[in-house]
């Protein structure tokens, strides 16, 4: 599809305000609203790993069963949504083929997550140091859309906008988004690495006469630069470092000031 506009937004601190609990397994320590990519930028070869687990399944499985049962009786499809520094998907699974790390882990930051979010959106993953052989952190996600989300779909939308998803969470997880007004699943891109991000943008540059890209992270930032548009949102009090605010074109803290900056954008190229 051609078109003037396609809108692309990631998820976590973009579209959902999120709530995030970690465990750090070797502390046995529980950490609330951590900032993911943190934890997996303090070392190098770390990455965050998305195993393909139904939240519910996870819930159900025996606490004490080491996560390496999963992986070795199991589905094997894990997805790398950020890394310090490149990780390859086998080198990840290797690691997670031998852990000793028990389930028990994922139920407590699971536990956590689902007493303070609705049942909207899950997900939940692993951080694996690939250096050390070893997972570090178990991480689970809870997330509602922010309350003005809607109306700015509908504006979006109002303007002609093709609305797209490019998240680094499963295609499980991104599943409810298909609620929101305008948001197809066709459109939506699961597993997406930073670089696939920029991928995307770059792709659809291609179709539209504007692309616009709506991030609020670190796995962002290419998109952002690539985008004709790069909006970064703090609305979640994400901690934006000095280079993902210069990689994006404008800053918001907050997600109705979108429509705006697009609509005179939009107005910019019709007098261009």
């Amino acid at each position: 599809m051609s078109g003037d506009l396609a809108v692309i937004f990631d998820v976590a601190g973009t579209m959902l305000k999120m709530y995030r609990v970690a465990k750090d397994i070797s502390r046995n320590v529980l950490m609330e609203e951590i900032v993911t990519t943190e934890l997996v930028m303090e070392k190098s070869k770390r990455a965050l790993v998305i195993p393909q687990l139904d939240p519910e399944e996870v819930m159900e499985m025996p606490p004490e069963m080491p996560i390496s049962i999963f992986f070795q009786e199991g589905d094997r499809d894990v997805k790398i949504s950020c890394s310090s520094t490149p990780v390859s998907e086998d080198e990840a699974l290797s690691v997670l083929l031998i852990s000793e790390v028990e389930v028990r882990n994922l139920q407590e930051t699971l536990t956590a997550v689902c007493a303070r979010c609705p049942r909207f959106y899950y997900t939940t993953g692993l951080i694996v140091d690939v250096e050390a052989g070893k997972v570090t952190h178990s991480i689970s996600t809870g997330g509602r859309p922010f309350p003005a989300l809607e109306i700015v779909l509908k504006e979006l939308e109002g303007m002609g906008a093709d609305i797209y998803v490019a998240s680094g969470d499963s295609m499980r997880s991104l599943s409810g988004l298909t609620k929101c007004r305008g948001i197809k699943e066709e459109r939506i891109y699961p597993a997406s690495k930073p670089r696939q991000k920029e991928e995307i943008v770059e792709s659809l540059k291609n179709d539209y006469k504007l692309v616009v890209m709506v991030g609020d992270g670190l796995n962002d930032r290419y998109a952002l630069e690539a985008a004709n548009l790069g909006v970064l949102t703090v609305q979640q009090d994400s901690r934006p470092t000095t280079e993902l605010i210069e990689a994006a074109d404008e800053v918001i803290d907050d997600i109705r000031k979108l429509p705006g900056l697009v609509r005179d954008r939009l107005s910019w190229i019709a007098a261009s």
